[in-house]
């Protein structure tokens, strides 16, 4: 004996009896590490390509001294490096080198110890006519010399960091120490 069903029936039994596939989350399968491989692949590149910058960028000159068979050099073909330093404080400006620090005037080496600038502020502005005059006295003394260094406190403004600067490089034509070194402040 057939059955009749409904066309609902109908419809309700071909959907229950169709296979589907299952949900994609249900389904045991490989899993696709492609994508992850290529991030791990640009990611090594990456980590070599800038830890080889890091190296060139972080290496030291440095000299090994040279050995040599005979005498040493007398004292009179040894010179002393000048290792100029300018610092800019709230007082003034500060000029030192390898002998030591300059006294006020920039006239002599300040043997005392003192705490004294080499060129003292004039009220709010600093004299930069006076630190010129000061490295061109340096100057001719060190004609072979051409680097300074220029460090400042850290409450001292750029732009006095600037013309600091500007005032150890030239005066007018003449070139006093045109290789100028920034280094950190003083406290």
């Amino acid at each position: 004996m057939a059955v009749k069903f409904s066309p609902r029936q109908r419809s309700y039994i071909r959907k229950a009896t169709t296979d589907h596939g299952g949900d994609p989350s249900e389904t045991v399968g490989e899993l696709n590490i492609i994508p992850f491989l290529d991030i791990v692949v640009n990611l090594i590149m990456f980590l070599l390509a800038t830890s080889e910058y890091v190296l060139l960028i972080s290496q030291i000159p440095s000299d090994l001294p040279k050995i040599a068979r005979g005498r040493s050099k007398s004292n009179e073909q040894v010179s002393t490096p000048l290792n100029l330093n300018v610092t800019v404080t709230d007082a003034g400006v500060l000029v030192s080198g390898s002998g030591g620090k300059l006294a006020p005037g920039c006239t002599s080496i300040d043997t005392a110890g003192s705490r004294a600038v080499t060129v003292p502020r004039k009220g709010k502005d600093y004299d930069w006519k006076a630190l010129t005059e000061c490295v061109v006295k340096i100057k001719s003394q060190f004609k072979d010399e051409d680097t300074v260094t220029v460090s400042a406190d850290p409450a001292i403004q750029y732009e006095f960091v600037v013309a600091a600067m500007d005032s150890v490089r030239d005066k007018g034509q003449d070139e006093l120490f045109p290789n100028v070194m920034v280094s950190v402040g003083i406290r």
